[in-house]
């Protein structure tokens, strides 16, 4: 099971409500560059549109946690069914839940719309020895790991500590989000490259 995160450049704004949403996956965007300890080798990961289907998301027990913690649950979607919504699009994967009304609940939209709490992280297994699944590639002297199809994804998490630019979460409306994208993105490759050149 491997684990990636994301954050939107900037902090999200305050909003209204209980709603939690936000990108899980962007597809098709290059990740920060990364390292795999066990490997000893730096890369760079690109999840291709199609990687994750709707059958796929159909027979996954998929749940929000917060921080990737188990004992912190804040909805599920069970095959398809429950207080977890997952949705694809054309940039990625969405969720959406109302954030239940516990402690964890109420912590996870207070850190969020106080921007504390301002990334998306997903967890996937996918089967790096198919060659249908998983390839490797170099790119700017770097590797590139291209993901063509994930295999089962266990949770999506708004998490503290994000690792890589492409998703937010938000306890708002996403659409205002979209708009932020295509600016912030710039600033987004002038830190690739500035870290490409550091390795």
């Amino acid at each position: 099971m491997e684990i990636r995160s994301f954050t939107e450049l900037g902090a999200p704004k305050a909003g209204d409500g209980r709603v939690i949403e936000g990108y899980a996956v962007v597809f098709g965007q290059e990740s920060r560059v990364m390292f795999d300890k066990e490997k000893q080798r730096a890369f760079i990961e690109v999840i291709e549109k199609g990687a994750i289907t709707k059958d796929l998301l159909r027979n996954c027990d998929v749940k929000a946690l917060l921080d990737h913690n188990k004992q912190r649950l804040l909805a599920r979607s069970n095959r398809g069914e429950g207080t977890l919504s997952l949705e694809l699009d054309d940039y990625g994967l969405k969720y959406r839940f109302e954030a239940p009304n516990t402690p964890d609940g109420d912590f996870a939209v207070e850190m969020i719309k106080r921007g504390d709490i301002f990334g998306s992280s997903f967890a996937y297994a996918a089967n790096e020895k198919d060659k249908t699944k998983v390839t490797y590639s170099m790119k700017d002297g770097l590797l590139l790991r291209t993901v063509h199809k994930i295999d089962r994804i266990s949770d999506i998490s708004p998490v503290v500590d994000p690792a890589f630019y492409g998703t937010d979460v938000t306890v708002r409306s996403i659409e205002d989000v979209i708009e932020e994208l295509s600016y912030e993105n710039k600033d987004y490759l002038v830190e690739l490259n500035n870290l490409r050149k550091s390795i």
